[in-house]
């Protein structure tokens, strides 16, 4: 077992919560329960930990990571000699039907800023603290993981090409990925996780008030 240190940001919506290093690499995500297994934990081991990454092609990079002001919204934005990128990270929460909606969603924003960034985009949970290597399928617009109790889909905009074999492309526009476990997003993509976004945002500057 390998272990390294990382800096880190945490997101989370009293569901669950999830730790993003600065490379924008997943360290740590239990589902479906905060005691239930990683089903991503490089923060513990590298080799089993699985991995869900948007990094850039470029070996060498600059990253900086911050909060938007007064919410659990984490930014971590690289800067590649090729271009600039930001990947904004966020676990939906806000009032809906007089509750809190707090699913087991976790949404990534990805959005080049400067040049024409490369990317490379990686998305392997695992099972069983890391024994279990989940079985894929592919759809048009979403790759399903299976071999837990409920599936875990990755639901997303960029070619399920370039992510099933961990290509590098081109950023030119934003791009949207939402890895759900058991209920899957079955709203249209892009509009649906900026709403949730907003709303989102939202909720935690009432909260901080």
């Amino acid at each position: 077992m390998t272990k390294h240190t990382y800096d880190m940001g945490l997101i989370g919506n009293c569901a669950f919560l999830g730790l993003i290093g600065t490379d924008t690499a997943v360290r740590w995500l239990c589902w479906p329960r905060f005691d239930s297994s990683f089903v991503f934990g490089s923060l513990l081991d590298d080799q089993k930990g699985g991995e869900f990454s948007i990094r850039p092609a470029a070996p060498e990079f600059r990253t900086s990571q911050y909060y938007q002001a007064n919410t659990n919204v984490l930014c971590t934005e690289i800067d590649a000699p090729d271009g600039r990128y930001r990947v904004t990270d966020f676990a939906p929460r806000f009032a809906q039907y007089d509750r809190y909606y707090k699913p087991l969603m976790f949404i990534r924003k990805v959005e080049p800023l400067a040049g024409t960034p490369r990317v490379r985009v990686a998305c392997r949970p695992m099972g069983q603290y890391g024994e279990l290597e989940l079985s894929r399928r592919r759809s048009s617009n979403h790759i399903a993981f299976l071999g837990l109790e409920e599936e875990i889909r990755l639901t997303t905009n960029i070619p399920l090409t370039y992510v099933l074999d961990e290509e590098d492309f081109v950023l030119n526009e934003t791009k949207y990925l939402v890895l759900t476990y058991g209920a899957p997003l079955e709203a249209p993509l892009e509009s649906t996780a900026e709403q949730f976004l907003r709303k989102t945002v939202d909720y935690w500057h009432k909260w901080v008030k």
